[in-house]
């Protein structure tokens, strides 16, 4: 599991696509992970970007403000990872959603 990777969360029966966030070495060493749901539903902005995968397809929109925590059992599959740019955009989104 690494930074910029797409995930597919189940929980309580309901699937939902995640993007990691958190640190590499972070992520290698907990039982946890920091993600960001995405959306495909939503429209874009600045705080809420859309994202596309390495590949160029789009994947929905990071909705940036729910970033949190998930156990890593909660990820069932790995469904791609994000373009450069989208990691840059979501990047800009995070500092911006939480003021830093």
């Amino acid at each position: 599991m690494r930074r910029g990777e797409i995930w597919t969360a189940t929980r309580a029966g309901h699937d939902r696509r995640v993007v990691i966030v958190g640190h590499d070495a972070l992520t290698e060493t907990r039982d946890r992970v920091l993600v960001v749901p995405i959306s495909d539903v939503r429209p874009a902005s600045l705080i809420e970007p859309a994202l596309a995968d390495a590949e160029g397809q789009s994947v929905g929109v990071a909705l940036t403000p729910g970033i949190g925590e998930i156990t890593k059992a909660y990820l069932t599959s790995r469904t791609g990872s994000l373009a450069a740019a989208s990691v840059e955009s979501l990047d800009i989104a995070l500092r911006a959603a939480l003021d830093l």
